[in-house]
């Protein structure tokens, strides 16, 4: 019978580093869609990317926050999977490949 170990995963969950990292994720993710909501609205129409990759490399430059990076990074990857249709392909896929 296999071994229920849940100890290692509820002390991650109590660690409170791990719950930084997820709200620098949070920041980074959220931080790049309010730069594309503000810029777009009185700039020119960028592809949504650059918005977090702007993020990304600011946060580099300024702070030692990693997880924000990831967080921006992961906008733009969620944006460029919307372009190519990925994120619908895989939508449909789930929902029973209609």
């Amino acid at each position: 019978m296999a071994s229920m170990d849940f100890g290692d995963a509820f002390d991650t969950l109590a660690d409170d580093d791990f719950w930084i990292d997820v709200a620098m994720m949070f920041v980074g993710f959220f931080g790049s869609t309010l730069a594309a909501m503000a810029f777009e609205s009185v700039g020119p129409d960028l592809p949504n990317e650059l918005y977090g990759i702007g993020v990304a490399a600011g946060n580099e430059v300024l702070t030692d926050y990693r997880m924000v990076s990831v967080g921006a990074g992961l906008y733009s990857a969620d944006v460029a999977a919307t372009r190519v249709g990925l994120k619908d392909e895989v939508s449909s896929m789930v929902q029973g490949g209609n």
